[in-house]
C-alpha cells in the first residue's frame, strides 16, 4: 500500500467512489454530488493547509481514499472509502493505516477523530480494530471515536 496526495486527475474516479450508493448511505451527506460541485471541493480541499486527501494504490490500482481534516484543537478527523470494487477483500485497515502513517509524518497528525454512521457496523468495527475509542455520546446517528497515533 502506497498513499499519495490526489490530484485533479483523480477527479473521476473519486466522484465515482463518492457517489456510489452504500458509501452515499453512510455519509454525513447521502445526495449525489454532480461533477462540477465535486470539481470545486477537491480543489479547495488541495489547496486547505488544514486538510490532506489521499488516494490509496495497492499493486498500481487505487483501492481507497483517506481525508484528514483539521478540528479544534490538535485533532483531525479521519474520513475512509474504499473504493466499491474493492470492498470485501480485507483492505480497509491497511488503507487506514497507510493514510495514518502518510498524515503523521507530512503534517505531524497525532490525535485521529471519526465519526462513524451508527448503522455502519463494518465501519465501527474497521476503527475499532485500528485502536479508536468512544469520544463522545454519538450525535445526529454518528458515533465518535478516537486514536493518538504513535
Amino acid at each position: 500500500m502506497r498513499a499519495r496526495e490526489a490530484t485533479e486527475a483523480d477527479a473521476e474516479l473519486l466522484l465515482g467512489w463518492r457517489n456510489d450508493p452504500r458509501t452515499r448511505q453512510a455519509s454525513r451527506s447521502t445526495t449525489v454530488v454532480a461533477l462540477d460541485e465535486h470539481l470545486a471541493w477537491l480543489r479547495g480541499v488541495r489547496a486547505d493547509p488544514g486538510r490532506l486527501l489521499l488516494v490509496v494504490d495497492h499493486e498500481d490500482e487505487p483501492v481507497g481514499t483517506v481525508r484528514f481534516d483539521r478540528r479544534d484543537g490538535d485533532g483531525w478527523e479521519v474520513s475512509i472509502t474504499v473504493a466499491p470494487g474493492h470492498r470485501g477483500r480485507g483492505l480497509a485497515g491497511a488503507v487506514l493505516a497507510e493514510g495514518e502513517r502518510t498524515a503523521r509524518e507530512r503534517l505531524g497528525v497525532r490525535v485521529v477523530l471519526a465519526a462513524v454512521h451508527q448503522d455502519n457496523a463494518a465501519s465501527a468495527k474497521l476503527f475499532e480494530r485500528a485502536g479508536y475509542v468512544e469520544a463522545a455520546p454519538a450525535v445526529g446517528g454518528f458515533r465518535h471515536l478516537r486514536k493518538t497515533l504513535q
